[in-house]
């Protein structure tokens, strides 16, 4: 446990530092060189560390010829993944370098984003880590999301927009729920306040029908028989404790209305704000037409939309005009942090408790 608290005490003097401080671009850039050499250190050192750790594992040690890619892609693996894991069995075969240069590219891709996402970026990187720590160990879509959320500068910007779909078809070769990342081409814009609320109450009664069971297989079977077979298999389940929980569904509301209020005096002094907050929204629209007939769809597919609240959340300290308030707000969001690092492993707390490395708590014998 050591380690996290570590991590987020760095993240919350940086944060504190950026908020209180007119940082040079070559300070503001040595912090985040420092950030992002711990995070990759952490993440890249890992050992028994985080989810589906022997299916990876295996896949690595297994991907010794492309015939292995292929016949991995079978069971489920995509081919980008499996041409990344295959490139870099050509030149070694310890999964400790693959797990960093994994971490190389992840974060580097994440925080290259945050910079351009969020007005603060190390409290945003701290509301990221502790809210996406739950996934940390799924490889594919882990590659996947840092891949979009980087081609979200191509919507901003309006500036070839066409690089866009490129990176999202990328992502979209290392785990097909990338693939929903398209629809944000078209959230980088104002939609009436009273539509955004009528379309939330028409998902809560779409996911009361059995719609959402119906479109979701047809729409399976138009990405192909892996995908098919992948939909059979989530359709039904049962949405863990987690992502169920009461106290994580009054959180998501709550934010929204807030989020919701201060959109018209955001907009103005942070235009991303808008594409955050159309995305956040239809992360909850999701929520409430396929939690209880497509798990994926909510735990894995949604993240693309709910992870916008790391960005939103940092985004408010712009209503504050005191930096000793933004602080004071900052310090709050700190101890918000806290207790969604606990959330968000909760389903499987034994995987990431405590943390081990190769050169930290290395002789703990992890009981999956």
């Amino acid at each position: 446990m050591e380690i996290y608290i570590f991590t987020l005490v760095i993240l919350l003097i940086f944060s504190i530092i950026e908020i209180r401080f007119d940082l040079t671009e070559m300070q503001h850039r040595g912090m985040s060189i420092f950030v992002y050499c711990f995070l990759v250190f952490q993440v890249g050192f890992r050992w028994q560390t985080g989810t589906d750790w022997d299916s990876y594992l295996n896949n690595f040690t297994g991907t010794t010829s492309y015939t292995d890619v292929l016949n991995y892609v079978i069971i489920g693996f995509e081919i980008g993944y499996g041409i990344f894991v295959y490139l870099i069995r050509l030149f070694t075969t310890d999964y400790t370098v693959f797990l960093v240069l994994h971490a190389v590219i992840y974060y580097f891709l994440v925080l290259k984003s945050t910079n351009f996402l969020s007005p603060y970026p190390f409290l945003s990187t701290l509301i990221f880590y502790v809210s996406t720590m739950g996934i940390l160990g799924s490889n594919r879509q882990l590659i996947a999301m840092a891949i979009c959320f980087y081609s979200l500068q191509f919507i901003i910007n309006e500036k070839k927009p066409w690089k866009f779909f490129i990176l999202v078809s990328i992502a979209f070769l290392f785990h097909t729920t990338a693939l929903l990342f398209l629809v944000y081409y078209f959230l980088n814009r104002d939609f009436d306040k009273r539509i955004i609320v009528l379309a939330l109450l028409v998902a809560i009664l779409i996911g009361k029908s059995s719609l959402p069971n119906f479109l979701f297989l047809n729409f399976s079977d138009f990405l192909g028989e892996t995908s098919a077979n992948k939909a059979q298999m989530y359709v039904g389940r049962e949405l863990s404790k987690t992502a169920l929980s009461i106290t994580g569904l009054i959180r998501r509301l709550f934010f929204f209305f807030l989020f919701l209020i201060s959109y018209d005096k955001m907009t103005l002094k942070f235009p991303t704000y808008k594409l955050l907050f159309n995305g956040f929204t239809l992360g909850i629209m999701i929520y409430f037409m396929f939690s209880s007939t497509f798990v994926i769809l909510v735990g894995r597919g949604g993240y693309y939309f709910s992870v916008m609240e790391c960005f939103l959340l940092a985004s408010l300290l712009l209503l504050f005009d005191s930096r000793r308030d933004r602080a004071y707000v900052m310090i709050a969001l700190f101890v918000y942090s806290y207790f969604i690092f606990f959330q968000s492993i909760s389903e499987y707390p034994r995987l990431f408790l405590p943390y081990k490395g190769i050169y930290i708590n290395s002789s703990f014998i992890r009981r999956f």
